[in-house]
């Protein structure tokens, strides 16, 4: 079979590149979402209320451990695009050697660690004892699946940093039919309720392993051998170096999310149902921004890596301008749709009326969340892992839970729950922008 060759970022018209790098990586993230929320549509329209009540409190523990991976995965990326751009090719084979060992005993420690912790888990999320049963039945399953998500985000994360993000929109694509196939299958036909969608979630999640996998070490350069594995913990050392603090961050925010969901789940069931179709359709907004940061994050690392911090700089630029106008088109389009969306989930007339209302607040935060994604993505490929974390972890998880905590206190109202989503993105987002636009750091490496 012949080898599929990597992509230079370092030569080439910048804002073609940003487009044909962001436009696969947006659309099989429409297809990660549809893969995401399928669970909560199917025991939604399929089980019953109480069951999509128990899918939506599960949400942020669930968000626990698809940030962090996504953490690993980014640094794994990060080292392999500078090692790529820098043509050195033995770090290379040793950065991907280790990557996927990492994942694989990693992801098999964090299944068992997480099982054993999932009772402290939904108490801390303070899951009512009507929901209980289902979310615990829920979680033990998904748990399961920690290996095959890991895997998938080192493998994603690694093939863009060779310049291929179409493979990425292929097996979303695959993924997302299998889960929905699957997760009708076994809700509908086998009856196996809310254990179901959790099982065609580790099915169809394995299966995108196996494709993103053998793609991935039929690339030039790519020189697997599991009998020759080139295993370093100096690299183990780097991928977490540059991704341990993405994923605090991301873990963190999810966490203070998970704090804001005990306040959530104090509220009647349609309302937790409807703030959690909210978030999730809300999330949307967010799909241009993180399509674009993660070519801006490659951009700067394989040029930075290649020493054209000159080209660099260009494409922040470029991927400002491009993130910033597809966001807006985003949220006029969510907002629109609003309505129509939440009755996807649920046509319950309660449901639909707080999920419309969580929807309009949060979307209110979405432009700014963009700014924090651009430059975030730009300093991490850059190398500066730690400021964007510090500036995430103030916006997202201080500033969100302090609305919270002490505006229920004041206000014992919706509201707050609304607004604090859009408050902690507007944070971030100030907070990104004003750091990268006026910090030695940018100025230094000729980023600004």
């Amino acid at each position: 079979m012949a080898k599929n060759q990597a992509v230079s970022l370092t030569e080439g018209n910048i804002r073609k590149l940003i487009f044909s790098f962001s436009w696969p990586i947006f659309v099989s993230m429409i297809f990660s979402e549809l893969y995401n929320i399928t669970n909560s549509m199917i025991v939604g329209n399929y089980v019953s209320l109480k069951a999509l009540s128990a899918v939506s409190a599960c949400t942020w523990i669930c968000n626990v451990f698809n940030y962090t991976f996504y953490g690993l995965g980014m640094g794994a990326g990060i080292l392999v695009a500078g090692y790529f751009g820098a043509k050195d090719h033995d770090n290379l084979k040793k950065s991907l050697d280790t990557s996927l060992v990492f994942a694989v005993v990693g992801g098999t420690i964090l299944t068992v660690v997480s099982e054993l912790a999932l009772p402290l888990l939904l108490k801390i999320i303070n899951v009512g004892p009507d929901i209980y049963a289902d979310a615990f039945s829920y979680m033990r399953v998904y748990i399961l699946g920690s290996v095959a998500v890991l895997t998938s985000q080192m493998c994603f994360f690694i093939l863009r940093s060779f310049g291929d993000t179409r493979h990425q929109l292929y097996y979303s694509i695959i993924s997302s039919i299998i889960n929905i196939v699957l997760g009708l299958l076994f809700v509908r036909a086998l009856n196996l309720n809310v254990i179901g969608t959790a099982l065609a979630t580790i099915i169809s999640q394995f299966a995108t392993d196996v494709l993103a996998l053998r793609l991935m070490l039929n690339y030039d350069g790519v020189d697997f051998d599991i009998r020759n594995i080139d295993f370093s913990f100096r690299v183990v050392g780097e991928i977490c170096e540059l991704g341990i603090p993405a994923g605090i961050q991301n873990m963190l925010i999810a966490f203070s999310s998970m704090l804001v969901q005990s306040y959530v789940n104090q509220f009647p069931n349609e309302v937790i149902a409807g703030i959690g179709v909210g978030e999730k359709t809300v999330s949307w907004c967010q799909l241009v921004s993180v399509a674009v940061s993660g070519a801006t994050m490659s951009l700067v690392a394989q040029n930075m890596g290649a020493g054209r911090n000159d080209r660099a700089k260009e494409a922040i630029k470029e991927s400002a301008i491009i993130s910033s106008i597809g966001t807006i088109i985003m949220i006029m389009i969510i907002d629109t749709l609003a309505p129509f969306l939440v009755s996807r989930f649920n046509d319950d007339p309660d449901v639909m009326f707080y999920g419309t209302s969580m929807i309009r607040w949060a979307i209110c935060g979405m432009f700014f969340i963009n700014l924090s994604h651009i430059y975030n993505g730009a300093c991490r490929g850059a190398g500066n892992v730690k400021v964007p974390m510090f500036i995430a972890i103030l916006g997202q998880v201080i500033c969100k839970y302090l609305f919270v905590f002490i505006g229920l206190k004041l206000f014992y109202d919706v509201h707050v729950l609304y607004l604090a989503t859009a408050f902690g993105y507007i944070m971030a987002g100030s907070m990104a922008t004003i750091y990268f636009y006026t910090s030695r750091w940018s100025k230094k490496n000729g980023l600004r």
